[in-house]
């Protein structure tokens, strides 16, 4: 028992971990795997932001907003039906699904998978120790997974306006009467169209040209269309100067924008302040982020994974990072196979609008600057696809981008892979594998899809870069 002031010293682990969200729990599940003790530090719920206030919320919001509007568009169907939107309802049922899944997370489970959850704010006193309310964690390996936050923009009069962000707007239990969406990226838009459609005005401000500016320009046209044509007010290329009291914001060409809430979406910072990881060696780079080199290390007792040093904020990517660096952080540079390179050239993204986004690989752009012209890029638009013309969804595509072999297109390879569509999320998986596997692009073409299928716009974009097909398009890249 230690004496007052002193601090209290816990056993050795094989691992520690700093964060729970799915970043952390890919860490500690690898390592648990591999049989080693694991502590697991985390100030909150397990889960993280993912499960709490990120992807579980969001997507349990779309899914509702996709059925009420699915509902009021009966008429284009051959049905009518009247839609009453109980938006507390709503919600409440969001809220549910989080309490259901965050089970999978719960404190109960990671005990009965071997995990030592230590429930506090995480402060490293040096290399090997991490101070947890009065208590020290020691090992020789840790794993820095402590996430991101909602960024807030240094725009004049913000910070003294309420406002929402990815933590707090789920927690609403009224209908905004307008709603202001500040950031035209995935979050953004996923939930501007949600709000809309559950009978919210909604006005998006971007200063970009355009709504999800790193997708293809083809994917963010079809995307602009259709939040307009469901009443969404898009405003792009403008700035906002100032904020005030309203909310209303002022914008740089002299206009304003005025609503009932303001929502903030202009992207995630890592969280890296206030862990003292500079103890430990580790940098943190100026984006924030922790620097680590390619097996995701830090220092020589630190790796880092996940938001708070990739630039590719998604749950899967830091899930597979946690693992990575669990694995790497009992392998050895002599030991060939031990140690895994990050790689971040496939992996897909998606992003959960109606119809969805989804991308893996490089974009067209991307593809000129490496290879030039000699890339060929192969559209095939669902208004010639039979499933989406039964679905009536025909705003979307699929464009595949192939690199010709040595010999030709006969041993070209798929670089690039965008989807549009309802399903577009389950069909980039496709893609991603073909470019993990390295598969010959006309492998893609020779499999055979059921009809009638979304999946069957992938096989004619496929059969188009070696034989004339009606119905898209093919041409070289163009910078």
């Amino acid at each position: 028992m230690p004496r007052v002031g002193e601090t209290a010293r816990v056993s050795d682990s094989d691992l520690v971990v700093l964060g729970a969200g799915a970043t952390g729990l890919g860490a500690a599940r690898e390592a648990r795997r591999k049989g080693r003790s694991v502590a697991m530090v985390e100030v909150a719920r397990p889960g993280g932001d993912c499960t709490h206030f990120g992807c579980v919320p969001s997507k349990s919001l779309l899914e509702s907003a996709r059925r009420v509007h699915a509902a009021r568009s009966g008429p284009a169907y051959g049905f009518r039906a009247d839609v009453e939107v109980d938006f507390a309802a709503v919600m409440e049922r969001v809220q549910a699904v989080v309490e259901q899944i965050e089970q999978d997370e719960s404190p109960e489970e990671l005990a009965s998978q071997g995990i030592d959850l230590v429930q506090g704010w995480g402060t490293f006193t040096g290399p090997r120790t991490l101070e947890v309310g009065g208590r020290v964690l020691t090992s020789d390996r840790f794993v820095v997974a402590s996430g991101s936050r909602a960024t807030v923009p240094p725009i004049d009069g913000l910070r003294e306006v309420p406002y929402l962000d990815n933590t707090s707007v789920f927690a609403l239990r009224e209908l905004p009467e307008h709603l202001l969406v500040l950031g035209g990226g995935p979050i953004g838009v996923e939930l501007a169209q949600a709000f809309r459609r559950l009978g919210a005005g909604v006005t998006v401000v971007e200063g970009a040209p355009s709504v999800l500016t790193r997708e293809e320009p083809e994917a963010q046209a079809v995307i602009t269309r259709v939040l307009e044509r469901e009443g969404v007010v898009l405003r792009t290329g403008v700035q906002v100067e100032r904020v005030s009291a309203g909310p209303v914001l002022h914008l740089s060409d002299g206009s304003t924008v005025s609503g009932s809430h303001l929502l903030v979406a202009v992207g995630r910072t890592p969280a890296t302040d206030g862990f003292g990881l500079e103890r430990t060696g580790a940098r943190v780079g100026e984006r924030g982020h922790v620097v680590t080199d390619k097996h995701l290390q830090a220092a020589p007792t630190v790796w880092a994974a996940g938001d708070c040093t990739s630039t590719l904020q998604f749950t899967h990517v830091g899930f597979e990072q946690g693992r990575i660096a669990a694995k790497n952080a009992f392998g050895s540079a002599l030991v060939p196979g031990s140690r895994l390179a990050w790689d971040d050239s496939v992996v897909p993204w998606v992003t959960f609008t109606e119809p969805e986004v989804a991308h893996v690989g490089l974009t067209e752009q991307q593809a000129f600057a490496q290879h030039g012209s000699a890339v060929r890029v192969s559209f095939q638009p669902d208004t010639s696809s039979d499933r989406a013309r039964t679905a009536g969804e025909t705003d979307g595509f699929v464009t595949l981008l192939a690199l010709p072999g040595p010999g030709g297109m006969a041993l070209s390879k798929i670089v690039g892979m965008t989807v549009v569509g309802p399903m577009a999320g389950e069909q980039i998986a496709e893609g991603a594998l073909a470019l993990r596997s390295g598969m010959l692009a006309f492998r893609l073409a020779q499999v055979i899809k059921a009809y009638p299928t979304y999946g069957i716009g992938t096989r004619f974009a496929a059969a188009r870069l070696f034989r004339p097909l009606e119905g898209g398009t093919v041409r070289r890249a163009r910078g």
